[in-house]
């Protein structure tokens, strides 16, 4: 029995949503029907594809490598089946996922930049977690994002695009008893100054992982997570509830928005962030993707470039 494009989608939305129930609400079929399908593509392939288990279903190893080939042969057939619908006018309908940690910041200047440098693409814009874009681009819903890198997926091309470098953000006074221990710091200097707790993003945020990654000495009962986005972090500290490490692409409009704060460069080499631009593979060597990567580049090293200017990096040695 030949394998058909039905069977590998509703295998995809089985893979995507963990359960026989939910996979069927997602593509608008009951739970027998789907279970029929997927049955079916088991006995074309000559073995089972998932295990069930009490909290969903687990994949099987022919499983994982079928869902590989999937992957691959819906991404193809998503492009073909939009490809008319996007070129019949001279446009090109994108849809772009930008992690949340920077999406507030890049988008104006971004789509200021492809309207005057590309008015024919029309992008549509995505704002979530690093790992939810990665869904979405793997299940087709978007064609590219902007997230930190590196991603490290075969199947999603990776272009860098601009380096984001952190901060020390907080009240004058906390500012002040860093720089009283060490003019200059380095991340690992934060934890021994008596500055209060470090502030960072919930967990999902990849921004949260970083910045604890650049504070690794830091002591876990002195780290508060919980903040859903930078502009709640930047409310909090400036309100006296410890420091946080905000990256310079948000620092003109969160210093802007948040005036009794203070903001310190640390010692080279500063810890940072790669934004760069990922791509499904069927899209490769599409005509959007070059003017789309330039627009992003101009748009982060604008603001990270007016971060520099507001907050000079330390003297250079003599």
């Amino acid at each position: 029995m030949p394998i058909t494009l039905r069977q590998l989608r509703y295998f995809q939305a089985l893979v995507e949503h963990g359960s026989f129930s939910r996979a069927a609400e997602s593509v608008f079929v009951s739970q027998p029907a789907l279970s029929l399908q997927i049955r079916e593509l088991e006995a074309t392939l000559g073995g089972p594809l998932v295990e069930r288990e009490s909290r969903g279903v687990h994949l099987t190893r022919l499983g994982r490598e079928a869902h590989e080939q999937a992957l691959r042969i819906l991404d193809e057939t998503n492009f073909l089946e939009l490809m008319g619908k996007q070129f019949d006018d001279g446009r090109a309908m994108v849809s772009i996922g930008i992690i949340s940690t920077l999406s507030p910041y890049l988008l104006p200047g971004l789509l200021k930049r492809l309207q005057e440098t590309t008015p024919r693409i029309e992008p549509g814009v995505v704002e979530a977690t690093g790992n939810d874009l990665l869904a979405d681009l793997h299940s087709g819903r978007l064609d590219a994002a902007v997230v930190s890198l590196p991603v490290g997926v075969i199947e999603l091309p990776e272009r860098e695009l601009f380096e984001d470098r952190f901060l020390v953000a907080g009240r004058p006074g906390a500012v002040d008893a860093v720089r009283s221990h060490c003019d200059v710091p380095r991340p690992e200097d934060l934890a021994r100054a008596d500055i209060g707790p470090l502030l960072t993003l919930a967990d999902g945020h990849c921004l949260a992982d970083q910045v604890l990654g650049a504070c690794s000495m830091w002591r876990q009962q002195e780290v508060h997570r919980g903040a859903a986005s930078l502009a709640t972090l930047s409310r909090l500290v400036a309100g006296g509830e410890g420091i946080t490490l905000i990256p310079e692409t948000a620092l003109p409009c969160e210093s802007e928005m948040s005036p009794g704060l203070r903001f310190m460069r640390f010692a080279a080499p500063e810890p940072l962030r790669r934004i760069g631009l990922i791509h499904r593979l069927a899209t490769h060597g599409q005509r959007w993707i070059d003017p789309l990567a330039e627009a992003v580049a101009d748009a982060g090293r604008e603001l990270t470039q007016h971060a520099r200017r507001l907050v000079a990096g330390p003297p250079a040695a003599s």
